[in-house]
């Protein structure tokens, strides 16, 4: 009868995922959090300085949503860079939450004064817009990869635990 079975009880050097990526992660940091000063810039200036007419309403609604997730996403990579985690909770639910923002925002921001159609409108009829295409695909597609990454967590924290 042969073996087959190795009963190696040493503990196995652990990938290093983000040192493979650690330029880009420092990039994409630096890079999401200059647009998150100008996004706040932006946002004192527009309400505080100059105003907001109403035929700029959705544009500049448009342009917050767009801040909001890129603020979210420098929190991420700053959370994955400090706790040298790819994965978490937390990650999961920023990418959710973002998708949700962008698939809220599909719906309100054709109600608002100013709105300019994007081309990809779901279920327009004249000047009424009832979906605006072009925030709800990247939406769903966020929230479609936050449950892929969900399920990759859970399966890598199984996975921990057994090892």
């Amino acid at each position: 009868m042969k073996n087959d079975f190795e009963l190696d009880t040493q503990p196995k050097k652990k990938q290093d995922f983000l040192k493979r990526i650690r330029i880009w992660i420092g990039v994409a940091i630096f890079l999401t959090g200059a647009m998150t000063i100008a996004g706040i810039d932006y946002t004192v200036d527009m309400l505080f300085v100059k105003g907001i007419g109403k035929q700029e309403i959705a544009s500049f609604a448009s342009g917050e949503v767009y801040y909001f997730v890129i603020l979210i996403a420098f929190v991420l990579l700053i959370k994955i860079l400090i706790d040298e985690k790819p994965f978490s909770s937390t990650l999961t639910k920023g990418i959710q939450f973002s998708g949700l923002l962008f698939v809220i925002a599909s719906i309100v921001i054709p109600r608002l004064g100013g709105y300019q159609s994007s081309g990809f409108e779901i279920c327009s009829y004249g000047s009424f817009v009832l979906i605006d295409g072009m925030f709800l695909l990247p939406g769903l597609l966020l929230i479609v990869l936050g449950r892929i990454i969900m399920a990759g967590f859970v399966m890598q924290k199984e996975l921990d635990e057994i090892l």
